[in-house]
């Protein structure tokens, strides 16, 4: 039974299912068929992709329980099925799928899109030019930093609107636990800050912080930081 809107989440049965939803490929494909059912057609236009790509993917989703055919629609030669999501929302047990492997496939997707973005970014101005590359330096507290710089010394994030719009860094904090939770609630409310902006450019946004007191391969870092 199809859940309605606002209902509890449709709990997953099966390891196909939680295959399927830890892949935002496909989520992103299911969510065509939410909250309204439609045609496979109307779906492929919304998509930007052919109903027979879209096909093979609506059958294997139907198949897996988690799409279904609400309706059909009344047209000459053929009438057409109008496909809904099972549920607006799934919940995926740990049974199914282990809390890491979920994190880490959904991670790994989408640093693979980042890294590609930062390396397009390398190939326009300002970084087309001669004289750029990085600077490894060691502050006084021990820290050790990779920074973007020309060879003059000039930091791409000095050019202003000449500088591309990126971050990216891995930093290693010492922080009491309180600390750590209210850095915790800074980042998320960052998130949720433009989360709902509307903007015709579309940005990846990665947020991540960890305990790694007990992770094996940071034993002697003090606090070494990657800042480009």
């Amino acid at each position: 039974m199809q859940d309605q809107p606002g209902s509890r989440p449709y709990r997953v049965q099966n390891r196909l299912q939680a295959e399927l939803l830890m892949d935002r490929a496909w989520l992103r494909l299911l969510d065509v068929f939410t909250p309204e059912a439609r045609g496979i057609a109307d779906a492929a236009r919304v998509l930007g992709v052919t109903t027979e790509w879209l096909y093979k993917r609506v059958r294997r989703l139907q198949r897996a329980g988690l799409l279904t055919v609400q309706d059909t629609r009344p047209r000459a030669g053929r009438a057409v099925r109008l496909y809904r999501a099972a549920s607006d929302a799934f919940f995926v047990p740990f049974s199914l799928v282990p809390p890491e492997r979920v994190g880490r496939q959904n991670r790994a997707r989408h640093l693979d899109l980042f890294e590609t973005a930062i390396g397009r970014a390398f190939l326009r101005a300002p970084f087309d030019q001669q004289g750029w590359g990085f600077v490894t330096e060691r502050a006084p507290n021990g820290d050790v930093s990779f920074r973007i710089m020309r060879e003059d010394g000039v930091r791409w994030a000095e050019l202003g609107e000449a500088a591309p719009v990126m971050v990216s860094g891995w930093h290693l904090l010492h922080l009491t636990p309180g600390e750590a939770r209210d850095l915790q609630g800074e980042l998320r409310g960052l998130h949720e800050r433009y989360a709902r902006r509307t903007g015709e450019v579309p940005f990846l946004l990665g947020i991540f912080l960890a305990d790694t007191s007990n992770v094996p391969g940071l034993e002697h870092a003090r606090g070494d930081n990657v800042d480009t």
